[in-house]
C-alpha cells in the first residue's frame, strides 16, 4: 500500500503508525459501543448547539457519552465545588440538586467526588435529571452501579471530550470546565480555594467570558475563594426561599425582566412581533397557552400564581414560558417576573384540564408497551417532576398501572379504564 511513497515531511514509518492507530481506534469504538457509549462530532446534527455558540472553534471536536443525549440541550444549573470539603457543603450541594429537580432544572456538573457527585445524586434521588461532564474514566463510570440505573431510566447523561478510558489528568480536568458552564443556564460555586484548583479556574474563566450568571455560596472561612469571586463579578446566593429562575435571570442588567432567553422576548411595553401559529392538535402546551391567556386577560401574573391556578408545578410553568416567550405568545410585564399570554396565542378554546389531557395522551402512548416516566415526559414534552406527579395520581386513580424494576407505566385493563372514565 505504501510502496513507492516518498515524502521528506511524512515518512512511511509515520504513515504506517497512523494507519495502525486507526485500526486500534476502530477496535476501541466497537468495544465502547458494546458498553452503550455513543460518539458525537461537531458536524453531527445533535451536537450541543450551546457549545458551538459559546465556544466557537474551541468547542470539543468529539464528545463521547452514554445515557440520554437529549439532556445535552436541556440546560440546567451547574453546581461545582472542591473535591475535599466539609459535610456542611456536601449537604448544601445535595439540597441544591433536590431543589433543581423540584423546579424542573437539570443539574450540570463534573461528576468528581465531593460537591459534583452530591449535587447530581441530590437531583437524581428526587426524580430529577443530571448531566455529568467527566474528565476521565467515562467507560468505567458508565458501568458503575451508582449511575447505571439512572442511565437506563433516561435521567442521566455522562459525556467527556476525552478518551473514555483516559485516566485522571489535571489538564483534562481544567479543560472540561468550559463545557460544564456552557451546557448550563447558570452556575453555583459551593466552595473554592482562592487562586488555585479547578473550581477556581473554571469560575474565573466563566466570569471573563460571561457564559452564564455565576453565584457563590456565602462563605467567609479563611482561605475560601468565594469572597474573591464576588469581588471579581460573581453574586452571592440569595437567602432561601428563592426560585432558581432568579439565578438564571438575576445577574442580567436591570430592565431585562424576563426568563433567560435568546433572543430577547418582547415586552408588554413594546409592540409585539407577529408569532407563528400554534399547533392545532390541542396538545398540552397549546392548552397551557389558552388557559394562561384566560388567566392573564386583565393583568399579568407571576409563575407561582399561574402554577396555582392551573394546578401545575412552578418548574413546568417556567419550562413552557421559556418556550413561549421567544415565540411571542407570552409577553413579559412591566413588573419583574410577571407574564401574560396573548389572546388567541394557542388558537384553541381554553377548555379542559391539563392533567386530564396528559392522562389521555399517556394512556395512548403506553397502550402498546410500558414506558418509563422519563420516556413519557419526553414524548409529551413536559418536565419529569410534572410527569412524575401526574403519573402517580393516574396510577392511584386506576387510569394507569405502575410496573416495578424498572419503574414503568402501562395502560390499565379496559374494564378498569371504563370504570374510571
Amino acid at each position: 500500500m505504501l510502496y513507492g511513497w516518498e515524502d521528506r515531511t511524512v515518512t512511511r514509518e509515520r504513515l504506517r503508525a497512523l494507519l495502525n492507530r486507526g485500526a486500534a481506534l476502530g477496535l476501541s469504538l466497537e468495544r465502547w459501543e458494546r458498553a452503550g457509549l455513543w460518539v458525537l462530532t461537531r458536524s453531527d446534527s445533535d451536537y450541543p448547539e450551546r457549545l458551538k455558540r459559546r465556544l466557537g472553534g474551541t468547542a470539543p471536536p468529539v464528545l463521547f457519552g452514554c445515557g440520554n443525549r437529549a439532556l445535552l440541550e436541556r440546560g440546567g444549573i451547574a453546581v461545582v465545588g472542591s473535591r475535599n470539603t466539609g459535610e456542611d457543603d456536601l449537604e448544601f450541594a445535595r439540597r441544591l440538586g433536590a431543589k433543581a429537580a423540584e423546579e424542573g432544572y437539570a443539574v450540570v456538573s463534573g461528576g468528581a467526588r465531593g460537591i459534583d457527585r452530591c449535587a447530581m445524586h441530590g437531583a437524581l434521588e428526587r426524580d430529577g435529571t443530571a448531566l455529568g461532564v467527566l474528565a476521565d474514566s467515562l467507560l468505567r463510570s458508565a458501568m458503575a452501579a451508582d449511575y447505571r440505573r439512572y442511565i437506563l431510566s433516561g435521567d442521566l447523561a455522562l459525556v467527556s471530550p476525552f478518551n473514555p478510558e483516559a485516566r485522571f489528568h489535571v489538564g483534562n480536568a481544567m479543560a472540561r470546565n468550559a463545557s460544564i458552564y456552557c451546557l448550563a443556564d447558570a452556575a453555583i460555586v459551593v466552595c473554592s480555594e482562592a487562586g488555585k484548583g479547578g473550581t477556581w479556574s473554571g469560575a474565573e474563566e466563566n466570569l471573563k467570558k460571561g457564559w452564564v450568571p455565576l453565584w457563590v455560596k456565602p462563605d467567609d472561612a479563611p482561605g475560601s475563594g468565594n469572597p474573591e469571586l464576588v469581588r471579581r463579578g460573581a453574586e452571592w446566593l440569595p437567602e432561601e426561599p428563592y426560585p432558581l429562575s432568579q439565578l438564571v435571570d438575576g445577574a442580567r442588567p436591570a430592565g431585562q425582566d424576563r426568563l433567560p432567553l435568546e433572543p430577547a422576548a418582547p415586552s408588554l411595553r413594546e409592540e409585539p412581533e407577529p408569532y407563528a401559529p400554534a399547533p392545532e392538535d390541542g396538545g398540552l402546551y397549546a392548552l397551557f397557552l389558552a388557559r394562561m391567556a384566560e388567566l392573564t386577560a386583565e393583568k399579568p401574573a407571576g409563575v407561582r400564581r399561574i402554577a396555582e391556578c392551573l394546578q401545575l408545578r412552578p418548574g413546568q410553568v417556567e419550562d413552557w414560558l421559556r418556550r413561549a416567550l421567544p415565540e411571542g405568545r407570552v409577553l413579559a410585564g412591566k413588573r419583574r417576573g410577571q407574564y401574560a399570554a396573548l389572546p388567541g396565542a394557542a388558537h384553541i378554546p381554553a377548555k379542559g384540564d391539563l392533567y386530564a389531557l396528559f392522562v389521555d395522551r399517556a394512556v395512548g402512548i403506553v397502550s402498546a408497551e410500558p414506558m418509563s416516566t422519563a420516556g413519557i415526559a419526553e414524548r409529551l414534552r413536559v418536565t419529569k417532576p410534572q410527569a412524575t406527579e401526574w403519573l402517580k395520581r393516574a396510577a392511584d386513580e386506576g387510569r394507569l398501572v405502575r410496573v416495578e424494576k424498572p419503574v414503568r407505566y402501562r395502560a390499565a385493563e379496559a374494564s378498569l379504564f371504563g370504570d374510571n372514565a
